[in-house]
């Protein structure tokens, strides 16, 4: 598992003083509010940012981190994942992941076939959506528990269970080269 997990987007400058826009990745945006570090990846490497002030304003955050006290200096931070130690991340519920955790997964359905791995979630309007790719091709199925009814991050699968069409053909086929059965 990665040591440090995303957070949230840092979409633009808000004001004068240095502060910045953040959209949260979490259902429970205020006690990001409680943390104090965090890191964004920056030109020159990865960049350790201190909270300074915050505040919950609509669904968005308002950051001002230390040392970064203008316009100019918030816009370099813009366009970027903001991230934090997965350690000082609250515990959570016995049905919560880590979206980041799904990355890799092997996805099978609910008859066990395999039709392939999770290379990245994206974080839509809509709502989380699995990228899952096998055999050069790629399908995206919603990270919704009537699509995904189970799953084991420790063991490193996850369950699709999918209308007809969602996923190609080509990719609920046997591999080439083994027999139907």
């Amino acid at each position: 598992m990665q040591e440090y997990v995303d957070i949230g987007w840092v979409s633009r400058p808000r004001g004068l003083r240095g502060q910045v826009w953040v959209t949260p990745y979490s259902d429970d945006p205020e006690r990001l509010l409680q943390l104090r570090e965090f890191r964004i990846r920056a030109a020159e490497g990865w960049r350790t940012l201190r909270l300074e002030e915050g505040r919950l304003l609509g669904n968005r955050l308002s950051l001002l981190f230390e040392g970064v006290h203008s316009r100019t200096l918030a816009e370099a931070l813009c366009a970027r994942a903001l991230q934090m130690p997965r350690r000082d991340l609250p515990p959570l519920a016995e049905d919560e992941v880590f979206l980041v955790d799904l990355i890799g997964l092997e996805a099978r359905l609910t008859d066990g076939r395999v039709v392939g791995r999770v290379e990245e979630v994206l974080e839509l309007p809509a709502g989380p959506m699995l990228e899952i790719h096998a055999r050069g091709l790629e399908a995206l199925v919603p990270f919704q528990r009537r699509f995904v009814p189970r799953l084991d991050v420790q063991a490193g699968w996850l369950e699709l269970e999918v209308p007809d069409g969602l996923l190609p053909e080509e990719m609920l086929a046997p591999p080439t080269g083994e027999a139907e059965g």
